[in-house]
């Protein structure tokens, strides 16, 4: 299980999270890996993932465009979605028809797209072709909402 850490634009995320002393506390037990999009740190558990998010909140308003989460089936969600499944609120299947495409240029989140069931492919298969790294992330039905 993995936390995704979008880094904003101009934002070197994994220099800035080993500058402070406060986020270095923090992350001292998960030792966070740059990547060309911000920073991955494993965890071993959702609940491990929800709680690192949540102690790094001041950081990821300041420098994060996006946190997701990798779960251990190779799923990728919203902090919001992991939350649901993590609170049982909702039985969670194979199949999940509410998801956000993430499309990341330049190091940082250049647009994102809200998929449903209506959506069409070549919409998707069109949007990711002009991006460097497209995340496919299952989402709440409030944060479709917002898009």
């Amino acid at each position: 299980m993995k936390v995704l850490l979008i880094q904003k634009e101009g934002t070197d995320l994994h220099s800035t999270l080993l500058a402070s002393e406060t986020s270095r506390e923090l992350l001292r037990f998960y030792h966070p890996k740059k990547t060309d999009w911000g920073v991955c740190i494993e965890v071993s558990t959702l609940g491990s993932a929800l709680s690192v998010i949540s102690e790094i909140k001041w950081y990821i308003q300041r420098y994060v465009s996006q946190p997701l989460c990798l779960l251990s089936n190779g799923i990728i969600c919203t902090p919001p979605y992991a939350g649901i499944i993590y609170g049982r609120e909702e039985s969670v299947h194979d199949s999940w028809d509410r998801e956000i495409v993430y499309g990341i240029k330049y190091h940082t989140v250049l647009d994102r797209m809200a998929v449903t069931p209506e959506s069409a492919i070549n919409d998707v298969t069109e949007f990711a072709s002009g991006m460097d790294t497209t995340f496919r992330a299952r989402c709440s039905e409030e944060e479709l909402k917002k898009i």
